[in-house]
């Protein structure tokens, strides 16, 4: 056990049963600060099942029937660490393979939290020496200003994420927003209109334009900004993001707690940890297990020798839609190595087929990588000839 980690834990965090309705979890949500709205702790006969987490209740049946969705549909199961087994690994690990905002701790039959933000803040000085750029993600999902919520809620859902970058015609970045927006500013109001408590919120719908519930101004950082200021920006604003912008303020990447953490689990188990999957609404089997690593052998073999060190981050998502028995599945991946960090997502009818179709999308990003460092080369070459004579 790493004593350290022990002084992180906290005891503030809020407790629904998994026989509850969702409609008892929105008032939780509005009573927690900023820093804890992400996740409750949901417990059943007496022990933690799982958290709910505010993208869980972005979902279409808990926002029309709050009153009739139990609180077990919307949790989702979550690794409990046991105190004497606490080290840095196993939390980094609970906080990627989860995506909540808290780690759960068990300590003699009770539990305990780590928050997220406390862990970074505890972490700051191992990031002194890493750039934004090291972590972004330079894929950012955007959506426009005058657009609606509803098409807002629809990409989160269809792209597996908890936030869009909001931008004006020119393409620049004007806000940001996430579930918890659309929850506070919509769900909420309603949901309290309905009881009676409020009046003048009926009418707030989806339809409603981004630009009315985005969070503003966005907090943004620049690519070469040290990353432990990015983090302190974080805290300081109370957000999970930060947008990586270009000097005409135009998205270039953005850069999340998640992002960070994954940066620091590579160098909390250097040697071991090789790929990261985590899985949404399915269940892998063996033939499915057995098949992805064949294709993840196949790949290293493939790029090892140019990528050098690397380690993949897998993001395995199922939708309800289903063809000739198979699953549509969606599939993220990222890909950090000594040549610097690689994204890809990809869909296929079955696992199997989702991860081959995601490879192929991450190999033509490396293989473009491969062709420019050798052009790069073939200038420098040329030159180095010319200066000679």
């Amino acid at each position: 056990m790493e004593d350290w980690l022990k002084e992180l834990i906290r005891y503030d965090f809020e407790i629904v049963n998994a026989e509850d309705t969702i409609s008892k979890v929105f008032p939780l949500l509005d009573k927690l600060d900023q820093d804890k709205a992400g996740a409750i702790l949901v417990m059943e006969n007496g022990k933690v099942y799982g958290v709910v987490r505010e993208k869980d209740l972005l979902r279409t049946s808990v926002l029309v029937n709050p009153h009739e969705t139990k609180v077990k549909s919307a949790a989702i199961r979550t690794g409990i660490i046991n105190i004497n087994d606490l080290t840095l690994e196993k939390v980094l690990r609970r906080f990627i393979e989860d995506s909540t905002p808290f780690v759960v701790i068990r300590e003699n039959g009770k539990y305990g939290v780590i928050y997220i933000n406390d862990l970074l803040e505890a972490l700051k000085d191992r990031l002194k020496d890493k750039k934004a750029r090291d972590v972004m993600n330079p894929n950012v999902v955007t959506i426009k200003a005058h657009e609606s919520a509803a098409k807002a809620l629809a990409l989160m859902r269809t792209n597996g994420i908890d936030r869009l970058v909001v931008v004006d015609d020119n393409h620049r970045v004007v806000g940001v927003i996430t579930g918890k927006d659309i929850i506070d500013r919509i769900v909420a109001p309603r949901r309290r209109a309905r009881l009676g408590e409020e009046k003048g919120e009926k009418d707030k719908t989806l339809s409603i334009m981004v630009e009315s519930i985005m969070s503003y101004p966005p907090v943004t950082a620049e690519r070469m900004d040290n990353l432990a200021d990015v983090v302190d920006q974080m805290l300081e604003h109370k957000v999970s993001s930060v947008v990586i912008v270009s000097k005409d303020n135009t998205p270039e990447g953005i850069v999340t707690k998640k992002d960070i953490l994954e940066s620091l689990i590579k160098e909390a188990a250097p040697s071991q940890l090789k790929v990261e999957l985590v899985t949404r609404d399915i269940t892998l089997d063996e033939f499915d297990k057995e098949a992805i690593n064949k294709d993840l052998d196949n790949f290293m073999r493939k790029f090892g020798e140019f990528l050098g060190e690397s380690y993949m981050f897998v993001y395995i998502k199922r939708h309800k839609d289903v063809f000739r028995a198979l699953p549509l599945i969606h599939v993220r991946m990222k890909l950090t190595s000594e040549r610097g960090t690689f994204f890809a997502s990809g869909e296929g009818w079955g696992v199997e087929y989702a991860i081959h179709a995601t490879l192929k999308k991450l190999e033509r990003e490396i293989l473009k990588e491969k062709e420019l460092l050798h052009d790069h080369k073939m200038i420098r070459r040329f030159y180095e000839e010319v200066l000679e004579f």
